[in-house]
């Protein structure tokens, strides 16, 4: 019993199996003959729409058919035509389905079965099959199924954000059919989420255009905004207007914008100054409502972000330093503020300031810092402490930068007890001074000529753990040089340099000639710089011709003359200065140094003098070779007098008074004894 039960079971599973494959494989049939006869371009699928279209069938094509029967012997015989039913159904009659008009006008055939179907869209895709039947409806039905076809079709394709296929259907819509509300909030829908193009930001406007729907308008502009340019804006702005959309201050905003990213901020200073124009010739005050306040706003962004700040300011003038509603303009408005700032427009930075707090705005610490430097710069210190004070009424902190400018400020003006009032508040804040503040005190007390103010900063100094620079010490020797006492600051230099181990600069070489000179002592000046060159030092240009004019006015042709090859490199190496390194052999230190260029006239008062001292034979003709080898311009005839001269030196050439004084002597020791001269 048991076995013949088990033998059913396993009878019953092999014929669910077997109707489980024959299934799958009627199945594949019906996709491969449905894909062979009615995929684009195939016969039958052009013999069936002949068909449908009422086309009379050629004895031709007939003949083609028969001709190619055997290409459709492998289909079922329940698909297969015969030349009788193709007759009869391409046989001459009236169609008057819309259905079929419709295939056919979303399926043309050019040649006879033999060319392939073409189509708006994808070859017999469902959309351009729908879009046809939709038209062909249209004219059948009249206007009860253009609200229910074309309508509902366009609806159906903005859901899916298929802005191509809406595009499509558009250029099919009927002149007279006007699409719901439902259906143009939904194409704005799908614009606003899936425009990529300019011809779905053409596309938005045009329906707009045609049906005057202010949110398309809103939508078209928003689009093209992204993706278009400002002169495509502006047409569209026209186009709308003149179709009865009424103006909106959106559209002035998105051109400024678009100008914004052509990097033409100045077009959106003549947009909002056009619109000024406008309204003011409507008899608006503009002194105390600010015309188009959006568009204002937006121009002044973009001439910010895009760094035209000579635009912003033009602007923010015509505007009577209106300050912008906005956030983000009122922080562009700040930003023109600094820049007038940076420009030492004092008066202009702080009319933007007033006009941003008139509006309820916060002027940032950024703002205040920038107005207070021009101040300080401009030592108007009376001006700088007004905001100063300012500042910390509105509730903000000074940082480092705000009391090192008042520092500053007052160390130039002079007021060395400000500038240490400040200097004690900024210690109360927690904050320490740094090394180039302290040289500013140190500036101001060497101006001042104050030596015990300009010790105890020195001490505050060592008491922060600052270490001393350069040019502290170059300052501390102008301080004693002004006391009268140069020797003593240039040990105190020497000390403090090798105590805190500096190493001397350009600057600081400067510094201490200068000093020096200015002092009356040549020679301290002298041996500064050999000093410091003999550590490595390399002198400026106005260093070298300070001491050249020096060594002119002491009379040291030789030293000058030395400072020239120094300056223009023009010394030939020596056996001691050779370089033994592969890289520099056979180059001298003084070659390899960076030239010095020097004023044409310092070169030229060195050789005159030579000249008139009778030199040129010694100094003047080698340094004229050495100028010429090195391509320095030297005035021809300068040059011609100076070689002749050098020519002429073993002939000894006397003045005119050494003549008549040789002439007297000769005279006299010619003349007889007993006459009286």
């Amino acid at each position: 019993m048991t076995v013949g039960v088990q033998a059913s079971e396993v009878a019953n599973m092999e014929a669910a199996i077997f109707e489980d494959l024959k299934g799958l494989f009627v199945l594949a049939a019906v996709f491969m003959l449905g894909w062979f006869s009615c995929r684009p371009g195939s016969r039958l699928a052009g013999f069936a729409v002949r068909g449908i279209q009422g086309q009379v069938l050629t004895a031709s094509t007939a003949k083609h058919i028969c001709e190619d029967e055997e290409q459709y012997q492998a289909k079922p015989p329940s698909l297969l035509v015969s030349l009788k039913e193709a007759e009869f159904a391409t046989s001459p009659k009236t169609v008057t389905d819309p259905w079929t008009n419709a295939v056919a006008v979303a399926i043309p055939i050019e040649d006879p079965l033999g060319a392939e179907v073409s189509s708006l869209v994808t070859p017999s895709s469902p959309d351009s099959v729908l879009a046809g039947v939709a038209a062909a409806e249209c004219g059948a039905h009249g206007s009860a199924f253009e609200l229910t076809a074309m309508d509902e079709q366009m609806h159906s394709f903005a859901e899916r954000h298929d802005l191509s296929a809406c595009q499509r259907l558009w250029r099919r819509w009927p002149a007279g059919l006007t699409p719901s509300s439902d259906t143009l909030a939904e194409v704005a829908s799908a614009a606003r989420c899936a425009a990529v193009s300019i011809a779905d930001a053409d596309f938005v406007l045009a329906v707009a255009e045609r049906f005057g729907d202010v949110t398309l308008a809103e939508t078209a502009l928003c689009a093209g905004s992204r993706l278009c340019s400002a002169a495509w804006l502006a047409a569209a702005g026209a186009r709308l207007y003149a179709a009865g959309v009424p103006e909106t201050p959106e559209h002035a905003v998105a051109v400024a914008r678009a100008y914004g990213r052509e990097r033409r901020p100045d077009l959106a200073v003549d947009l909002w100054q056009a619109q000024f124009a406008l309204q003011a010739e409507g008899g608006l005050d503009s002194t105390s409502v600010l015309p188009a306040a959006e568009l204002y706003s937006a121009a002044l962004e973009v001439c910010v972000g895009f760094g035209d700040f000579e635009s912003a300011l033009r602007l923010t003038k015509s505007a009577c330093w209106h300050a912008p509603a906005t956030s983000m303009g009122q922080a562009a408005f700040l930003a023109l503020s600094r820049w007038l700032a940076r420009r030492q427009d004092l008066h202009s930075a702080q009319e933007c300031i007033r006009a941003a707090q008139r509006t309820g705005s916060v002027v940032d610490l950024a703002t205040f810092r920038a107005v207070l430097k021009a101040a300080a710069r401009n030592a108007d210190m009376t001006q700088a402490r007004a905001i100063f004070r300012e500042m910390i009424s509105t509730g903000l902190e000074p940082d480092f930068s705000t009391f090192a400018a008042m520092i500053r400020g007052y160390c130039s003006a002079g007021d060395m007890d400000q500038a240490m009032a400040y200097l004690h508040n900024m210690r109360q804040g927690g904050m320490s001074p740094d090394g180039p503040l302290f040289d500013s005190l140190l500036e101001g007390c060497a101006h001042r000529r104050l030596p015990d103010l300009a010790g105890q900063v020195l001490a505050d100094m060592e008491a922060a753990g600052v270490r001393p620079s350069s040019a502290t010490l170059a300052i501390l020797v102008r301080l004693h040089a002004a006391r009268g006492d140069l020797e003593e600051g240039l040990a105190l230099y020497q000390e403090l340099s090798q105590c805190h181990g500096l190493e001397p600069d350009s600057h600081t070489m400067g510094t201490l000639v200068c000093t020096c000179l200015t002092s009356g002592r040549h020679d301290l000046a002298m041996m500064a710089y050999q000093n410091l060159s003999s550590a490595g030092c390399r002198a400026t240009a106005r260093t070298f011709e300070d001491l050249i004019v020096s060594c002119l006015s002491y009379g040291d042709l030789d030293f000058a003359v030395r400072l020239l090859d120094e300056a223009l490199c023009l010394t030939q190496p020596t056996q001691q200065e050779e370089d033994v390194t592969p890289e520099g052999a056979g180059t001298s230190i003084a070659q390899r140094k960076p030239r010095v260029f020097l004023e044409p006239k310092v070169i030229e008062d060195v050789l005159r003098l030579i000249g008139r001292r009778r030199l040129s034979k010694s100094l003047g003709a080698p340094l004229v070779m050495r100028l010429r080898a090195a391509g320095v311009m030297v005035p021809e005839r300068l040059a011609e007098a100076i070689l002749n001269c050098s020519q002429q030196a073993d002939q000894k050439l006397l003045s005119p008074l050494e003549q008549r004084r040789s002439e007297r002597q000769s005279w006299c020791t010619s003349a007889p004894s007993g006459v009286p001269l």
